[in-house]
């Protein structure tokens, strides 16, 4: 799947092409491309794909596609996730790829997993689960070029029950997903790993970012899971580099009420999401220089 616009990624690295994209565009908005086929106004995933990205790829610092969405469809599925990935290297190949795949588990298999994120989909980075360990992320951590968000505190109801529980380590105790944060400090070596932190948990934010500072930190679950947009910016932006990536996905992608004006519509609408962002910014005095 590389193509000769993924050089601009293996030159730039992950980190320099999400902060090269988010100054060019004034915007720290990632669209997610969750292509539901009962809320879609197409019938073809990459049709509704294609039109979303060529309304947006000016207004956003990044794509980030949920893989469960085209795993979902199979083949198809599959085949308009290649298809996508190549028409945004094509057409915005400033803009780095999250490839949402939330993969996990023991080194030799993340291993493979690692290879078919990174060598087969190209995506810049991707979102991962480290339950099993440090040393079982190893595999996605090697090549300096591509990054990981860590799943650190999930946006959904209930998340609570597990990320929030008080567990040990060596030092004290401290909620999961707080041991998560230390965690991933400690395998952030090659400057490439990151974290994700639901938009509606804005204290767990704020701890985990005065535990990790610098880090990229996705933060998903602003509009339809009820996330507050200031607080969550206020909460994770670094001392030195804005550092955040704010995901909206059924607020924009779903946003449109016809085919007839949908790029019309899905411009608006991360026009709108970008401009309370940087209202936001310019009021914590943090304005795009």
């Amino acid at each position: 799947m590389k193509t000769f616009f993924s050089l601009v990624g293996r030159i730039l690295g992950f980190n320099n092409k999400l902060a090269a994209a988010s100054t060019k565009n004034k915007s720290l908005i990632s669209i997610g491309l969750d292509p539901d086929p009962k809320l879609m106004l197409f019938d073809d995933i990459f049709t509704f794909n294609k039109s979303i990205i060529d309304a947006t790829k000016n207004n956003v610092c990044a794509y980030k596609p949920n893989l469960a969405f085209y795993e979902a469809e199979g083949i198809n599925g599959l085949n308009a996730l290649n298809a996508t990935v190549q028409y945004i290297r094509t057409v915005a190949p400033d803009i780095p790829i999250i490839g949402d795949a939330k993969r996990g588990d023991i080194d030799s298999t993340n291993g493979f997993y690692a290879r078919a994120m990174f060598e087969f989909w190209d995506f810049d980075a991707i979102t991962i689960n480290a339950f099993s360990g440090l040393k079982s992320i190893e595999p996605f951590t090697e090549n300096p070029e591509k990054s990981i968000f860590i799943w650190c505190r999930a946006s959904n109801d209930g998340a609570e029950e597990l990320q929030d529980v008080i567990v040990s380590n060596p030092q004290n105790e401290v909620p999961y997903f707080q041991l998560l944060a230390e965690l991933a400090n400690q395998s952030n070596r090659n400057n490439n790993v990151g974290l994700v932190v639901g938009a509606n948990s804005p204290k767990q934010l704020s701890k985990v970012r005065s535990i990790c500072p610098g880090m990229p930190i996705l933060i998903p679950g602003i509009g339809a899971q009820g996330g507050d947009l200031k607080s969550s910016i206020e909460a994770g932006l670094d001392a030195k580099h804005h550092s955040i990536v704010i995901n909206s996905s059924r607020g924009i992608i779903y946003s449109p009420t016809s085919i007839k004006n949908f790029n019309k519509e899905i411009s608006v609408a991360t026009e709108e999401l970008n401009s309370l962002i940087n209202v936001s910014l310019n009021q914590l005095g943090r304005a795009w220089g």
